[in-house]
């Protein structure tokens, strides 16, 4: 069926298409009606149902040939017709009902039978119930079987014409809508109302007019806000939260506000949030205003600090003033002939300046206020006399505060010509002729051995000390008296020598060498020099009477590195014992030795030596890559002193650590620091205990340390504090010499 024109109504309903009312009923399976069906569907399934059975029963008369009906007594006929069997069964219902009908001894025959004798059927899915009981019904005697079938059919029939009725009412309506295109037009009459927002407010319009006016209204009003999908994307992007703080009250949380939506899913709850903040802030800002900023001379705040700055004698030149710490407002300028600064020393002299405090507020390098000629030795009186102005209001402060007084102690002080009595006390004084040192020798339970006074001295001082013991461990303490003021300078340690054996006895000599890639020309020159050198000791010796050993440092980078010569086939020959990989902190040290200690050994020593820096790792030993600077030659001292890295020393022997390097000691960190101080302290130590001289031969004996506030040169202490020597150059010639030296 397909909708109707019709604009009439039925029985007062609107017409409608059966193609637009769907069977809501269960599955039929019998006519193959399904839920959801069209009625037009239904209706055509129905009545081709309809039509097959008057085309196969009545009309057609089908044969029954093979159907067993003896029981339903047919006299004198075949079960062949349907006609007669449907008449049997006719007459069978009304003998079981008590219905007259039929010949009297057919009639008897059939009151005979019971309905207990009738079949028992079961019911279709779609036809079972419940009993007034509640109880399920899945099967029927015959006869109320076929009862139950007539009723549906009946019931059937009804809402099919129900359904007609509705089909025909909805394509009259259909017919209405298909001629109405809006706006109608036509004879159609459309229903109006009055609009009180859109198109013409106020006046009977069509409904068809309105319809399109709010469309267009609709559709500006989604431009202007945006879709949905735009609205939720927005209500999304709030931070805040319940457990937000409020800006008005720190201690609250927006959840405690009234109106606060904690979970807004909607445009007009975020709105409402929104709203809640502005509140919120508008409150914050107005305490701000009221409470924050203060006026007048109460917006100022005075403040500075004082550093003191030493010339390179070490006295006070200048005192620095920082005045970031104030907070002068713009509308304020300093006061005409202030802020004044005043310094004070202790003997009353006196020297003052002005300084812009409004400006200086934000400089960070601040003010440097010469000393001049003043007394820094003591402390020195500040004295800031602030004052500054508006126009209105002069706003003034006074402030005072010390600087401590510096005497400085002087530099570079070492002890030499060590003895197992003497010493030699040498410094720089950088003070001129009216300082006075008093140099005191203290044991180690701080009791003054030795001392002497200096008047009028020298800018080099030079002064020998007597009557120390030897082997001993003593402290040099030097007190600086200055401009009516003292100070007690940081101690330097030494030990006297414990009296070594002389090189005649024999000679035990192991080389050092930093074996990094700085090292390679200095390397090749004692390569070039290694025969006349070998020469030296063999003389100073008595006469082949001693051992040499040969041992390098280096180190790489991270803690999984190995030796750039590791694949060397002369390194892997070695002894495992004399190749220490140690792993320190962030790389690793290579601690190798390449000669023992053996009699005589010139021949061996040479071939030795000559492997380093020889190029294809398989065919010699490339230069080792080290880390930077410093380099772990003090570990590789460490070694042979107190560990016989490369056999132990003879006793009663000359015994000679001569360390040829261009770096300070390194450690197992690549760093020089208090920690490696005070592990040449230790060597130091050990060797005088064993009688070891340590020579430090090349431009490493250049690099200081500052310690406790002097500079000091680490590798320089521990040669002269053995009783060996130090020379910036490595020569073959130096090395020589300083053998010859330390023999004498």
């Amino acid at each position: 069926m397909i909708p109707t024109n019709s604009s009439g109504t039925t029985n007062g309903c609107d017409n409608i298409s059966s193609n637009c009312v769907v069977w809501q009923g269960p599955d039929i399976t019998c006519i193959d009606l399904c839920t959801g069906d069209t009625i037009s569907e239904v209706t055509a399934k129905i009545a081709k149902k309809v039509c097959d059975l008057i085309a196969n029963g009545v009309a057609s008369n089908p044969s029954l040939t093979g159907l067993n009906l003896a029981c339903l007594n047919v006299a004198g006929k075949d079960p062949t017709e349907l006609v007669p069997v449907l008449q049997a069964m006719v007459n069978q219902i009304c003998t079981n009902s008590g219905s007259s009908g039929g010949s009297s001894s057919s009639l008897l025959a059939r009151r005979t039978q019971t309905t207990d004798d009738l079949p028992i059927m079961t019911l279709p899915a779609c036809m079972q119930y419940n009993d007034a009981n509640g109880n399920p019904v899945t099967e029927l005697r015959l006869d109320l079987f076929a009862s139950l079938i007539a009723n549906q059919v009946c019931t059937n029939l009804a809402s099919i014409s129900i359904i007609n009725s509705t089909l025909t009412s909805y394509s009259s309506r259909l017919d209405v809508l298909e001629a109405c295109v809006l706006p109608c037009s036509g004879a159609i009459a459309e229903v109006q109302i009055i609009p009180t927002c859109v198109s013409n407010v106020g006046q009977l319009t069509n409904v068809s007019v309105v319809v399109l006016a709010l469309e267009n209204a609709y559709c500006t009003l989604v431009g202007g806000t945006g879709t949905v999908a735009q609205m939720n994307l927005a209500i999304s992007q709030t931070t805040l939260t319940s457990a937000s703080p409020t800006r008005s009250n720190a201690s609250a949380t927006y959840s405690s506000v009234a109106g606060w939506n904690s979970a807004p899913t909607t445009l007009a709850q975020t709105i409402q949030n929104a709203w809640v903040v502005l509140d919120d802030l508008y409150n914050a800002v107005g305490e701000i205003q009221t409470n924050c900023c203060a006026s007048g001379c109460a917006s100022v705040v005075f403040a500075y600090t004082t550093a003191s700055s030493t010339g390179s004698n070490g006295l006070i030149d200048s005192i620095n003033f920082n005045f970031s710490g104030s907070t002068i407002p713009n509308t304020f300028n300093d006061t005409a002939g202030f802020t004044q600064l005043t310094l004070t020393d202790a003997l009353g002299a006196s020297l003052s300046t002005t300084v812009s405090v409004s400006s200086l507020q934000t400089s960070s390098s601040g003010y440097a206020f010469p000393t001049g000629s003043l007394n820094t030795q003591q402390d020195v009186s500040v004295s800031v006399n602030f004052s500054v102005t508006d126009g209105v209001d002069t706003c003034t402060a006074d402030r005072t505060n010390i600087v401590t007084g510096v005497v400085p102690c002087p530099t570079n002080i070492l002890a030499t010509a060590i003895s197992g009595t003497d010493v030699t006390v040498t410094f720089t004084n950088m003070l001129g002729t009216t300082a006075t040192y008093v140099i005191d020798i203290v044991d180690a339970s701080n009791v003054v051995i030795a001392t002497t006074t200096l008047n009028n001295p020298v800018s080099g001082v030079s002064e020998t000390l007597t009557g120390l013991t030897a082997g001993t461990p003593y402290n040099i303490r030097v007190t600086t008296t200055f401009g009516g003021a003292s100070t007690v300078c940081p101690t330097y340690a030494f030990i006297t020598s414990s009296g070594a054996a002389p090189c005649t006895n024999g000679m035990d000599v192991a080389f050092i060498i930093d074996y990094t890639s700085s090292m390679s020309g200095e390397i090749e020159a004692i390569k070039t020099g290694v025969a006349s050198i070998i020469q030296t000791i063999d003389t100073a010796s008595g006469s082949n009477n001693y051992r040499l050993s040969l041992v390098t440092a280096d180190e790489g980078g991270g803690t999984s590195s190995v030796p750039s010569y590791n694949t060397s086939t002369d390194y892997l020959a070695l002894p495992s014992a004399q190749r220490i990989i140690n792993t320190g902190i962030g790389n690793r040290q290579f601690i190798t030795a390449w000669e023992m200690f053996q009699d005589n050994n010139n021949t061996t020593f040479t071939t030795q030596l000559n492997l380093l820096n020889s190029g294809a790792p398989t065919a010699g030993v490339p230069m080792g890559q080290g880390n930077g600077i410093p380099e772990p030659t003090d570990m590789a001292l460490g070694q042979v002193i107190e560990a016989s890295f490369t056999n132990a020393f003879r006793s009663n022997v000359a015994k000679y650590c001569i360390i040829i390097t261009d770096a300070a000691a390194g450690g197992n960190d690549d760093v020089f620091n208090a920690t490696d101080y005070a592990r040449l302290g230790s060597l130091t130590t050990t060797a005088l205990n064993e009688g070891v001289k340590v020579f430090v031969l090349g431009s490493g004996t250049s690099q200081t340390y500052v310690n406790a506030g002097v500079t000091v040169y680490p590798w320089r202490e521990i040669s002269i504090n053995t009783g060996g020597n130090w020379n910036v150059s490595e020569t073959p010639t130096v090395i020589q010499n300083e053998i010859i030296a330390g023999c004498s």
